[in-house]
């Protein structure tokens, strides 16, 4: 048997069968506190709700790495959870208006990982619920914050309240009636945002475990009914859990009814007759009034997931199945009538531990206590019926030990941990049993690396048997749509040193002989060296440094595009990605977060490694709504240096959702100083959706920007509209990231915009970046190479730099080095005369391969020719009227550089040269000529 030991209790317990019958739908009370709980306060809970001014902002303030809330915004708290519900007038993450739910932790933990909880109407994303209105209430026994919203003749009431009798659950109750005409309402949603798994969701049915999803989900394909039907399941209990290496937190969002309503014509709705956030069974609520219980479904994306509620039963089908085909036809034909209202009540709990266990045990109050060891404390223990549908998840304490509560019956527990290792322990749990202890769960010695503790670079952990490079950081929660898993931020095939206090000391592998890959960044030099590695045992890893072996004497090499856990869309601690950061060689980092303006400086001085790099602080703004004055979206910005305001809502960050591009441009032309402002991969790549791309529909025409056509035709026309009162141009940005991440065909994409626009005399400064939000996505490549007199850290001034980039004094890179002239002109300068000679040198470390240079003159390729690192080519170049010129270089990916950067081309390009002809001291832009440059016309062909 794989019990050691178990204890009947005391009193009778009822019998609690595998369904869960009674576990979710009665009163319960949070866990007690103890020593593994230290998010319990020990003083007096406090009821707290109100809006937040200068004065209170300090103790109101909720903190962590997506904490968003500032001056204006509405609070709640009990003394153990701290919430935030934004003013109307600030802008959510999908969404032009507030008064939504955006920080949600443990009162001084500083583990707010909540990103949004949006209210959604008919299954469109873009059906904003515009809340007017918002108002506080504290009761001896409860604190409560209503919003109150009217739209399309429907009046929304949503109420969030604490309580001191279950101090780690919110609750959340959503009320709608129509009082007007309008259009149908046949569904009432809410999406949690979880982008790029930043939270790993795991989906629970309690009243069906068997069709429980955990967390593997199936992909929905807006093209195709059935995939959509496939998408949808039925889900009662959702599960966020936190990402590894950030402050622990957990998120459990209980689904307690979903109810329509009879309410008598003479009698109309008062919000104050019930509690709206009463922590109470819905039973007690409706016996009144007649009451339809409503069928509900949810479905898990990659960024998000949807819980929604019909308005009306099905006529035909079982409310208690997510739908059919059938079911769905009669979506149109539903609605809220005069004389019905729609009530949806929620629970929301707090755990604090990154595992669904810390949810579940609150959830699963009165049954066992399960009680086991494991001889891994980083291991991930999976567990599920003995059907094999999952049912909960915990993370073991520091010693290997772990508790759970679970109903009575069969389960097995997964056991996942470090290099591979995974072993199962079947189990049952016999009703009436206060506690039951499992045998102790061994997976077994791994074999370890101990790491040099001063080296700086990327090592990779090529297993010779084939399998590829290890993977580390994985979080073991098995997170996945369809077929294709979802990393988590810390997850990476490579390790990352730097000689910082939070280096690794060792590292688990799984047995056998290995190809280790040293690199640091293209002017480094790069090793390689094999271990054989032993379960059980230690090796040690003895690596010499990496010498400079290039030099880039007036140019510092810069990442103008870069995220941490502080942006919505990532779980990985800042301190992390510095590290990751100065282990690639690059310089300058500029800190990008998704609407929030971040700091990084006091993460540099936690790692010591301020004598590596240096950093600016800016923000990436961020849009996705389609509407209002930007009808297809304005896509995403980066703007820098920007100074933050902690007390400000997303510190100060500028609104973009719902806006036109030029006013947002005007807006930030205003700031002192003014910002650096650099459009973001505007093209998709290839597989990549169109709503976030910028020139793939702008944002008022809704259709593609034209390379080949003239700025005052259409659909190109909108980008010079000139706005009232003389905002701008959409068109008033400073960069275009040409290069993000690998993809060449992007880069080939954006360039034949970037061309069209120099030809019609739009000076925009191209630029190349990693958008590197997770350690598997390297940061620092490609990179940006800014030409800097004073190219040293230690005299590094922020003026300077940004000047420099300004004046398009430039080149992005993935590894070659660049020195380009024209004459005397170099990258970025104006060169007069109708002659010049176009001189190029590349030069780069000998593991990355250098084949071929070529010059482009107005978009045109004139010349291409083959050249390797460390040699000078010339080119005589003679020109009929101003011009531009650029360079690219290229290589083959192969031998250390394919393995170090897999994915990426040996790549660089640069700014142009502008040729001054008639020696007026300018560059007159030629305008498209009339035969097109094929680089315009067919960008997706190889140069």
């Amino acid at each position: 048997s794989p019990h050691s030991g178990r204890r009947r209790s005391a009193a009778f317990l009822p019998r609690i069968g595998i369904h869960f019958a009674i576990a979710s739908m009665a009163l319960v009370a949070s866990v007690p506190g103890s020593a593994r709980d230290p998010t319990i306060s020990p003083r007096p809970p406090e009821l707290v709700a109100g809006q937040i001014t200068e004065g209170n902002f300090e103790t109101r303030r909720v903190g962590g790495p997506d904490s968003d809330g500032g001056i204006g915004d509405w609070f709640l708290g009990n003394g153990t959870l701290c919430a935030i519900v934004s003013s109307p007038d600030h802008e959510s993450a999908l969404t032009p208006q507030g008064g939504v739910l955006i920080d949600l932790g443990h009162c001084g933990a500083q583990n707010d990982q909540w990103t949004v909880l949006q209210p959604l109407m008919n299954l469109n994303q873009h059906e904003v619920i515009p809340v007017k209105e918002i108002s506080a209430r504290v009761e001896r026994d409860r604190a409560s914050i209503r919003t109150r919203a009217v739209h399309q003749g429907i009046e929304f009431l949503t109420t969030y309240s604490v309580d001191r009798e279950t101090p780690n659950a919110i609750g959340l109750t959503i009320r709608a009636r129509r009082i007007a005409e309008g259009d149908r309402l046949f569904a009432i949603g809410s999406i949690l945002l979880h982008p790029s798994g930043q939270t790993s969701p795991f989906s629970l049915l309690r009243s069906d475990p068997e069709r429980s999803k955990g967390f593997a989900y199936s992909p929905s394909d807006r093209a195709s009914l059935r995939s959509l039907l496939r998408a949808l399941y039925a889900s009662d209990l959702t599960v966020l859990v936190g990402g590894d290496g950030m402050p622990p937190i957990s998120y459990g969002i209980e689904r307690i009814s979903d109810r329509r309503l009879a309410r008598p014509p003479d009698r109309p709705t008062d919000a104050g007759s019930v509690p709206d956030g009463a922590m109470r069974s819905a039973a007690s609520e409706t016996r009144s009034r007649s009451a339809r219980s409503l069928a509900s479904f949810s479905v898990t994306g990659l960024h998000y997931t949807v819980l929604n509620t019909l308005t009306r039963p099905f006529w035909i089908g079982r409310t208690g199945r997510s739908p059919g085909l059938l079911q769905l036809a009669q979506l149109p034909f539903m609605d809220v009538g005069p004389r019905t209202e729609i009530v949806s009540r929620f629970r929301i709990w707090l755990g604090s531990r990154a595992d669904v266990a810390s949810i579940t045990d609150q959830v699963f109050r009165e049954t066992t206590r399960v009680f086991g060891t494991i001889d891994d404390a980083n291991a991930r223990i999976h567990i599920d019926l003995a059907s094999g549908a999952p049912i909960t998840e915990i993370r073991p304490d520091p010693d290997g030990s772990f508790s759970l509560r679970l109903p009575a019956g069969r389960y097995v527990a997964r056991a996942r941990a470090a290099a591979g290792r995974e072993t199962r322990l079947a189990f049952e749990v016999t009703a009436g049993m206060e506690e039951e202890r499992l045998a102790p769960i061994r997976l077994g010695e791994p074999g370890w690396v101990r790491l040099p503790s001063d080296f700086v670079g990327r090592l990779l952990f090529s297993n010779e048997d084939g399998s590829g490079p290890a993977l580390f950081g994985q979080d073991l929660l098995g997170f996945r749509i369809g077929d294709d898993a979802v990393p988590t931020g810390m997850e990476a095939p490579f390790l990352n040193l730097a000689g910082s206090p939070i280096d690794p000391e060792r590292v688990a592998l799984a047995p056998g002989h290995y190809r280790v890959v040293a690199v640091r960044g293209p002017e480094y030099a790069a090793s390689t060296t094999r271990l054989e590695v032993r379960s059980g045992e230690e090796t040690r890893l003895t690596l010499s440094p990496l010498v400079r072996i290039r030099e880039t004497p007036g140019w510092i090499s810069a990442d103008l595009h870069v995220h941490s856990g502080e942006s919505f869309d990532s779980s990985l601690p800042q301190t992390r990605q510095i590290v990751a950061f100065a282990a690639s060689g690059a310089e300058v980092l500029v800190a990008t977060e998704h609407d929030r303006i971040f700091d990084p400086r006091p993460a540099i001085r936690v790692t010591r490694l301020s004598d590596r790099l240096v950093s600016v602080t800016g923000v990436e703004i961020t849009s996705a709504f389609q509407g209002n004055d930007a009808p297809y979206s304005t896509g995403h910005l980066n703007a820098f240096p920007m100074k933050p305001v902690p007390s400000a809502y997303r510190g100060g960050a500028p609104r973009l959702e719902g806006r036109r591009l030029r006013d947002v441009l005007f807006e930030l032309r205003g700031l002192d100083p003014a910002p650096f402002v650099q459009l973001n991969h505007p093209r998709p790549g290839p597989g990549d959706g169109q709503d976030d791309t910028y020139f793939s529909h702008l944002a008022v025409a809704g259709r593609p920007f034209d390379p080949t056509r003239s700025l005052l035709r259409e659909p190109n026309r909108v980008l010079i509209e000139a706005g009232p009162r003389d905002t701008g141009r959409d068109l008033d940005y400073h960069g275009v990231e040409l290069m993000n991440g690998p993809d060449l065909l992007r880069y080939r994409r954006v360039r034949a915009d970037w061309f069209s626009l120099l030809l019609q005399g739009e000076r925009i400064v191209g630029t190349s970046n990693s958008d590197s939000h997770r350690l598997g996505r390297i940061v620092g490549l490609p990179r940006t190479y800014i030409a800097m007199q004073a190219d040293g850290l230690d005299d590094f001034e922020e003026s300077v730099f940004m000047d420099s980039l300004r004046q398009g004094r430039a080149y992005g890179s993935t590894g070659p080095l660049l020195t380009v002239r024209l004459d005397r002109a170099g990258i970025g300068e104006l060169h007069s005369g109708a002659t010049g000679l176009l001189q190029v040198r590349v030069d780069a470390a000998p593991w990355v391969p250098i084949s071929g240079w070529r010059a482009f003159v107005n978009g045109e390729l004139v010349y291409r020719a083959p050249i390797a690192a460390g040699e000078t080519a010339s080119l005589p170049l003679a020109f009929d009227r101003d011009s531009f010129v650029v360079v690219e270089v290229e290589g083959p990916a192969e031998g250390i550089y394919r393995e170090a950067f897999p994915g990426f081309t040996p790549f660089a390009f640069s700014n142009p040269i502008f040729v001054d002809l008639d020696g007026n001291g300018r560059y007159d832009a030629p305008g498209l000529p009339a035969t097109l440059p094929r680089t315009l016309t067919d960008p997706d062909r190889l140069d």
